[in-house]
């Protein structure tokens, strides 16, 4: 995203995709820190709105250090300064508007984690958007196929976080198929599912190398939630 916002006419376009990408693990990082979620959100705001009158981001390079370190160390370094400044003084400047507010409306309280670093909480929220990413793009396509309201039940219980696992033999009765249909299918999405979570974090790295990294890293911060 950064390598792509060369030119002038593409920095706000990839600033947004990188605030939708980084909104929440910024917002639960600075949530974990003790902010309620009116001073967190506008922090995240201000922070954005910072990097777009910046050239910070543009000397960004390759292979450095992880792009989600870069941003956090980024992030905190920017609440150091700027904890004395109203909100009000962050607000209505000269920068371009990012959608910051449409996000701030359909977010949900997060949970936070007792007994955790802010630095992990980030980390598992950047994780957490990471698998979103993959899954929403997995019911878009879903979306576009035939028999797209089997598959889309199929893949709201294929990816349950029900311990009980889900019901085959309810599904093939429902949808008039055979068991061993609907096993496939599941197996199908679980599949495209890997490959789509692949393309995202591939996203975020400098190589094809550093995926596997990031894929067991994710692994380890989602399965110790």
């Amino acid at each position: 995203m950064i390598q792509a916002a060369k030119e002038e006419d593409e920095a706000l376009h990839g600033l947004e995709r990188l605030a939708r990408a980084y909104w929440r693990p910024l917002y639960v990082f600075a949530r974990q820190r003790g902010m309620d979620h009116d001073a967190a959100a506008d922090a995240v705001q201000g922070f954005f709105e910072h990097l777009l009158s910046h050239e910070m981001l543009r000397n960004v390079q390759r292979g450095e250090v992880r792009f989600r370190s870069f941003l956090l160390r980024c992030f905190t370094n920017w609440l150091a300064n700027e904890h004395k400044k109203s909100r009000a003084a962050k607000r209505g400047g000269e920068a371009p508007a990012l959608p910051i507010d449409e996000m701030d409306s359909r977010i949900e309280e997060p949970a936070l984690v007792g007994g955790k670093s802010p630095d992990w909480a980030y980390d598992h929220r950047w994780a957490r958007a990471m698998v979103d990413g993959a899954l929403q793009r997995l019911e878009a396509e879903i979306a576009q196929r035939e028999r797209s309201e089997f598959l889309l039940e199929l893949r709201q219980r294929t990816f349950a976080t029900d311990a009980a696992g889900p019901d085959w033999e309810a599904l093939a009765h429902r949808f008039g198929m055979t068991h061993g249909a609907v096993r496939k299918a599941a197996t199908d999405l679980r599949r495209r599912f890997g490959m789509l979570l692949r393309e995202e974090v591939r996203s975020v790295v400098s190589s094809d190398d550093e995926v596997d990294d990031e894929l067991r890293y994710m692994v380890g911060l989602l399965s110790a939630a």
